[in-house]
């Protein structure tokens, strides 16, 4: 992402993604502290469980976002995930306990937030979580951009990156 976006200052940090409540207090830290660095547009680009935080942060951080195949029920969906777990992509390995789980629950946002810029870009093919929930529910208030086809990984990034410099740019207006 940072290749596509180039110049834009584009941070990723590694966070403890599934301790809800550490997660937020380290991406607002991280966040304040990287706006001190960087005088640009703050967007908040997250995929999956990454979304998830995303649109619970946006608003308090006067943030514009992307959300890149968004988890929007992580406190039901992830049921199935508790006890060992290794993500093939990082390699990390965590334990998800059902507390764990249930605490994404504090983070539900109930309503699409208008006042938000946002852009959210889904995959039909993700077969981890069903793109027709995040479509309905920002029909009214985003940007929704479905491609065909797909993955949870997000095959269309080199497509949407025009989308994602545009909302950058604007601030979504």
């Amino acid at each position: 992402m940072r290749k596509s976006l180039d110049p834009i200052p584009v941070l990723a940090p590694t966070y403890p993604a599934h301790r809800a409540a550490e997660a937020v207090h380290f991406l607002r830290n991280y966040i304040k502290d990287s706006r001190r660095l960087h005088d640009s547009r703050l967007v908040l680009i997250g995929s999956s469980l990454g979304g998830h935080y995303a649109r619970y942060l946006a608003r308090p951080l006067g943030a514009a976002m992307v959300l890149i195949n968004p988890a929007m029920t992580p406190e039901t969906d992830l049921l199935s995930c508790i006890g060992y777990n290794h993500n093939p992509a990082t390699g990390e390995e965590y334990t998800l306990s059902a507390a764990d789980v249930q605490a994404f629950g504090s983070l539900r946002q109930d309503r699409c937030d208008p006042g938000v810029p946002t852009l959210v870009l889904l995959d039909e093919g993700d077969v981890l979580l069903d793109y027709r929930i995040a479509r309905e529910f920002y029909s009214e208030c985003a940007r929704v951009i479905v491609y065909p086809g797909g993955s949870h990984r997000f095959e269309h990034l080199s497509e949407a990156t025009g989308e994602i410099r545009r909302l950058h740019e604007t601030g979504g207006n």
